[in-house]
């Protein structure tokens, strides 16, 4: 059995970040696997669902992901602050000499991968690469149950767990055909409770503002969060950039506090947000090392949530930063140098209940949540690419017959994406270069 030829045909790409093809992180050889159930950002639920009822597909899926890696070693990495979801990966594990449970703390973002690493086996990731780099690999909770369903039962990815929340009537973690409207989902969820709304896909922290009801949930969309449109996420979300940097240039006193507390600053890495903050003045297109450094930067937002005193954005800021050098072909070069972490860096654990009152999300993180829900949209917009890497390409047409699970978009042999599938069974409605649209006879 191939088991990466079996995650590639399924489709199957990392659910908790950027949707790296699966196939591609496990055909490596490492010491330690590790599934990554943190799921730091607040008001997401779906992970721990999954933790207390499949756990027995979760750890089958980490056994085929040590077998084609070679991994001697297998966690579960979670915070232990949740009571059912620990005791659940507990039983699971018990007994067995490869397969581990690891509490963490509660602090924020206890899920990046690189502090993840660290925690779990003392190896810091050096700056600019990536976990194999100290012989791991991290998958998220999802992505090791899609691996077993599509080694095991040759299943691929047609739904996605995600958690609908925020100013619904009954938020839920619920499992969607990929392709259902945003709208679809927040009706299964009771409908909008304000009629001024906007949501936020993904995490509060991480994810992104969408207007557009009808954009469709993909493989990585772990959230859809309804705010007013006047909420302190969405206002943070929403600032233009040439505001940030007209702000950073005249108000941030350079008080290090957003360096001080930078998850990657405290793990090592040559990351100072706030010498990034003074260098924009001079011009935010110059790759200086300084500007380089905004690559080390993983986006968890926790300098302009909670360190700033000012209000500034120094994560959005190297996010652009990012995005713009490397539409210019820029590629960072780091020298390769050992990394040891802060003294400081256990002091400066920041709790996640700190972020959700400066967030002012208390009242929806206290709400009760229904569990297993789903749906059946009569129709669903897939889009080609739902990944990092390059799109799929459409092996149907508009009037096919397709059913649920059949192949609709492949990838080259030697291309970096992932395959498509469909998620509902009907007649092809729609194809372009973006998207297929299924409709349900």
């Amino acid at each position: 059995m191939d088991i990466a030829s079996s995650i590639k045909q399924c489709g199957v790409v990392g659910s908790g970040g950027a949707g790296f093809p699966t196939h591609v992180k496990v055909d490596a050889d490492v010491k330690v696997a590790i599934i990554n159930g943190a799921e730091c950002e607040p008001l997401l639920m779906s992970d721990k669902f999954l933790l207390e009822t499949s756990i027995d597909r979760i750890i089958g899926g980490l056994e085929y992901i040590m077998e084609a890696t070679g991994a001697e070693t297998g966690y579960i990495a979670l915070k232990e602050k949740y009571p059912g979801p620990l005791a659940s990966v507990r039983r699971a594990t018990e007994g067995r000499d490869s397969i581990h449970v690891f509490p963490l703390g509660d602090y924020y973002p206890a899920g990046d991968e690189f502090l993840l690493v660290y925690e779990v086996t003392g190896k810091v990731v050096p700056e600019g690469g990536i976990p194999l780099h100290v012989g791991c690999v991290v998958d998220n909770v999802e992505t090791a149950l899609n691996v077993y369903e599509a080694v095991k039962n040759q299943r691929p990815v047609t739904t996605r767990y995600l958690t609908c929340t925020g100013e619904v009537s009954s938020p839920g973690v619920v499992e969607v055909p990929i392709g259902t409207p945003v709208s679809d989902v927040i009706e299964l969820c009771g409908g909008p409770l304000i009629e001024d709304y906007v949501v936020v896909l993904g995490g509060p922290l991480m994810g992104k503002v969408e207007t557009d009801l009808k954009t469709p949930v993909t493989k990585t969309t772990s959230g859809i969060i309804v705010l007013d449109r006047d909420h302190e996420v969405v206002r943070r979300k929403t600032i233009p950039l040439e505001f940030m940097v007209k702000q950073s240039r005249t108000v941030c006193c350079q008080c290090t506090y957003c360096t001080e507390l930078c998850p990657r600053y405290l793990l090592g890495h040559d990351l100072q947000p706030h010498l990034i903050m003074r260098q924009i003045g001079y011009g935010i297109d110059e790759p200086a090392r300084v500007i380089e450094n905004a690559f080390l930067c993983s986006g968890c937002g926790l300098c302009e949530v909670y360190a700033c005193v000012m209000g500034l954005s120094p994560s959005a800021i190297n996010t652009v930063l990012k995005e713009r050098l490397a539409d210019q072909g820029y590629k960072p070069s780091f020298d390769g140098k050992k990394i040891e972490p802060h003294e400081m860096r256990d002091f400066r654990k920041i709790p996640t209940s700190r972020i959700v009152n400066r967030l002012q999300l208390t009242k929806y993180s206290r709400r009760e949540v229904k569990r297993g829900l789903s749906m059946s949209p009569k129709r669903v917009e897939i889009p080609l690419k739902q990944h990092l890497g390059e799109p799929a390409t459409a092996v149907v047409g508009p009037g096919d017959r397709v059913e649920k699970g059949s192949l609709i978009a492949e990838v080259s042999i030697d291309g970096l994406g992932a395959a498509v599938h469909a998620s509902i069974s009907g007649g092809v409605a729609v194809v372009d270069e973006e998207r297929i649209i299924i409709e349900r006879s």
